[in-house]
């Protein structure tokens, strides 16, 4: 391993504005809503167990997982074929996504006289009333203290507030739990601050679908849609369930077309920003595929070029705490380095918030 190639060190004040306001990106999974939605074998668990009338174990799950070799959106994609086997619609297994996507943050609600307004409040975080906002922001922080969701937010917070944001937050979560967290976090603290009360000022606009801009504020784009918690039958959640991608059928068809909004969104972000990649295996194949086919395209101009200032280590960084063992900390740093992404490292997942707060200068 070359020298030369060096992890980015979170904590430490030699990586202080790693991230450059405006010019970095950042990109997050279903790892930073852990806890406060299920996680991604879990989410799959529970969608079969629904779907067949099952009740495997997490351990029962993750044994068939492992023996069939399937991706898990092959199981979400078993499950959708089952439902529409027995006569149940698409819109019906839409219905069972979305109560297993929120089942975690309703149970916990339970007895706290919040059911009665907790998919309200989640579904419209800018008009709900002011005194349920508070409530139920509250409720969240105490909640899901360990959800890094929370730490995330109020980062994006505080960068704004600086004038210090991403270009933009793009995210591969199909739950609306960020911008929601960030709109009533926003409320609470302009409520509970001196008068006049009216509405706080919102730093990001949630993009679901094409036709919508972030206007003037930082966008939070939906790159495989969004599905908010439905409040009422006759009143659509303001969401993108239609353009969801979950089932395997779906990642095909945006695998295989390279002008999609999902790929194009992306690859602009990868291509003009920083990527920081957080709460992400970086296992999604096509997230993969386009950061390839960047990297290629670099070499490819520093060959025509003949470069011979090509930089050693990756512009794009993936946050995660870093590891005990020397060997698998030498195994991740070069593990996507043929994708331009090096890691880089944190204390731990409850020191996040820190070191975001270091790399972009906050």
């Amino acid at each position: 391993m070359s020298s030369k190639l060096k992890p980015v060190l979170s904590h430490d004040q030699k990586y202080r504005g790693h991230l450059h306001p405006g010019k970095w990106t950042l990109c997050v999974g279903a790892g930073i809503s852990k806890g406060i939605a299920p996680d991604w074998i879990e989410f799959c668990r529970l969608v079969v167990n629904d779907a067949f009338g099952m009740s495997l174990t997490d351990t029962d799950f993750s044994e068939i997982v492992q023996k069939q070799g399937w991706t898990l959106d092959s199981w979400i994609q078993a499950a959708a074929n089952h439902y529409l086997l027995v006569g149940k619609s698409s819109a019906d297994f839409i219905k069972l996504i979305e109560a297993n996507l929120y089942f975690k943050i309703r149970k916990k609600a339970e007895g706290l006289g919040l059911e009665k307004y907790l998919t309200q409040v989640l579904n419209h975080p800018r008009s709900a009333p002011k005194q349920s906002i508070i409530e139920v922001c509250n409720f969240i922080e105490d909640a899901f203290p360990d959800c890094s969701l929370i730490q995330v937010g109020q980062f994006l917070i505080r960068a704004a507030k600086a004038g210090k944001p991403p270009a933009a937050v793009l995210t591969f979560n199909a739950d609306t739990f960020l911008e929601t967290y960030i709109d009533l976090h926003l409320r609470r603290e302009h409520y509970l601050g001196p008068g006049p009360h009216a509405h706080p000022t919102y730093y990001f606009n949630p993009i679901t679908h094409p036709t919508r801009t972030g206007n003037d504020k930082t966008p939070i784009i939906h790159c495989h849609g969004a599905i908010a918690p439905q409040f009422t039958e006759d009143k659509k959640p303001y969401d993108s369930r239609h353009r969801l991608i979950f089932l395997e059928d779906e990642y095909l068809t945006t695998s295989s077309n390279r002008s999609s909004w999902p790929a194009t969104v992306f690859q602009y972000h990868a291509n003009s920003t920083r990527m920081a990649f957080l709460g992400m295996s970086m296992s999604d194949p096509n997230i993969r595929r386009w950061m390839r086919g960047l990297k290629q395209e670099k070499d490819k101009d520093s060959a025509i070029h003949n470069d011979s200032q090509k930089k050693v280590n990756p512009e794009h960084i993936w946050i995660r705490p870093k590891p005990s063992s020397k060997p698998v900390e030498e195994l991740f740093l070069v593990a996507n380095l043929h994708l331009d992404v090096r890691p880089a490292w944190i204390k731990s997942w409850m020191h996040l918030e820190d070191g975001l707060n270091n790399l972009a200068s906050i």
